[in-house]
């Protein structure tokens, strides 16, 4: 698995968690804070124990570590429905940025924006290549559904200017990450990956949680952190 991952910036565990654990999460999030139909949140740890029990719990926190060494931590989750109702197409892109509980200038840190209140900075290229993402997919991800899309290999190389993305891509193999429920796909944030709109659009529920084993310079810190 970390022989693969390094090499390609992405692999994928089956059957990481019961048709049981799925449906007991799936029912968790359909009525989330008592507003049905959420299509995205953010935050997603402080907002529910339980999905912070999980982070911190095998098998994720298992596979963190075999990627990340025994320090690592989650430090962000956020909760994702692609659905008839909220059926986006996501472009080329690198995840660049982290969130933080406040604003501090730091050498190497910035830019800065706010993303629904929450301060992120763009960090040092080594917080991002140290950084594992545990996808977790609640329904199947396939080309009807809009399952995510990368290049594999893409994260070897930094963060790239947003311009170079699509050029690169353009002169590239593209992979499908197609997934059943209950499966996990790790993903470097570094990676080029982005999804199309889905032609079936019933649900592609994902919950996304990152993982890191680096210290923030003081005094920043996580905003989110189990």
């Amino acid at each position: 698995m970390k022989q693969e991952y390094s090499r390609d910036g992405y692999y994928l565990i089956q059957g990481a968690f019961s048709d049981e654990n799925v449906t007991t999460l799936r029912n968790e999030l359909s009525n989330f804070g008592g507003k049905p139909n959420n299509f995205g949140i953010r935050d997603l740890m402080n907002k529910a124990p339980y999905i912070k029990r999980m982070a911190s719990s095998s098998p994720l926190i298992d596979i963190a570590r075999e990627i990340l060494g025994n320090n690592v931590r989650p430090v962000r989750s956020v909760f994702f429905d692609k659905n008839e109702l909220a059926n986006w197409n996501v472009a080329w892109h690198q995840d660049t940025s982290i969130a933080l509980k406040t604003k501090h200038e730091i050498n190497g840190f910035g830019p800065w924006s706010e993303k629904q209140g929450v301060v992120h900075a763009e960090p040092p290229a080594e917080y991002l290549a140290s950084t594992l993402t545990l996808r977790i997919h609640l329904d199947k991800a396939n080309t009807e559904t809009g399952a995510l899309r990368v290049v594999p290999g893409t994260h070897r190389d930094g963060r790239v200017k947003s311009s170079e993305i699509l050029k690169i891509v353009e002169n590239s193999t593209v992979v499908e990450c197609c997934a059943d429920p209950g499966d996990v796909l790790l993903v470097n944030p570094l990676l080029f990956h982005s999804s199309r709109k889905a032609s079936h659009p019933y649900h592609r529920r994902i919950i996304h949680i990152e993982y890191s084993a680096m210290v923030l310079p003081a005094p920043l810190e996580w905003f989110e952190c189990a």
